[in-house]
Order: structure tokens, then C-alpha cells, then sequence
């Protein structure tokens, strides 16, 4: 099924993707469970031109409560990078400002302002 998100079936298209991230992290444990056995000094030597072909993984045991210990891991970075991208235009605006672009283009922007004595 493809989805794409506009207004009708967005709430099911974020949906889609939450459960498939929520999918990749069971598997990131299978693939750390794998390099611990391995050992990542061999990780190259046994994807590269390995004899013995790419590794399998069986389908991990997905619990109610590992999937929620993930879903709120997801949650918790998805405000995380939110949180950055508001102190980024925070900045962006406040320290330097659209106001200022023109005088660093024209490279007479020292970053410091002084004040008029009264």
C-alpha cells in the first residue's frame, strides 16, 4: 500500500512511519546482539566478501513492553529535535536577525553593539 501524506491520510501516513521506526529499533537489537558476537574489530571481514554471505537474523520477539520503551524513546528524540530546531531559529533571529543579513553580506557586521552614553 502506498501512502502519501496530504490532508485526508496524513494522520496514517505518520502512523506508518512511527511503527516502521518502531520495527528498525527491535532489529538494531538483533544487529548489536550480532556485532557483540562478531566483535567490531571483524564487523568488515564478515560483510565484505564474506564466505559465509550476509548475515541472518530471525524475526525478534516484538513485547508490549519493548515496543513501548522504544515508542517513547522515539517520542522523546522527535522533542529533542524539535527543541533544536527552535533554538536554531531563536538564534538565527535573535542574535543575527534578517535585520542585520546585509551588513554581514557586506561583511561591516562586528557582532558587537555598543551603546550610546546618555
Amino acid at each position: 500500500m502506498s501512502l502519501h501524506y496530504n490532508k485526508t491520510n496524513g494522520m496514517q501516513f505518520m502512523i506508518a512511519y512511527f511503527f516502521g521506526a518502531l520495527k528498525a529499533r527491535v532489529y538494531d537489537d538483533e544487529v548489536r546482539k550480532w556485532i557483540s558476537v562478531v566483535g567490531v574489530d571483524f564487523i568488515g571481514k564478515k560483510l565484505v566478501n564474506s564466505k559465509e554471505g550476509p548475515p541472518n537474523f530471525d524475526q525478534p520477539k516484538m513485547t508490549l513492553s519493548k515496543l513501548l520503551e522504544y515508542g517513547n524513546m522515539l517520542v522523546q528524540e522527535q522533542e529533542n529535535v524539535e527543541r533544536v530546531q527552535l533554538a536554531d531559529m531563536y538564534l538565527k533571529e535573535a542574535a543575527l536577525g534578517d535585520a542585520n543579513q546585509d551588513s554581514i553580506n557586506r561583511g561591516t557586521f562586528y557582532g558587537l553593539f555598543f551603546y550610546p552614553e546618555p
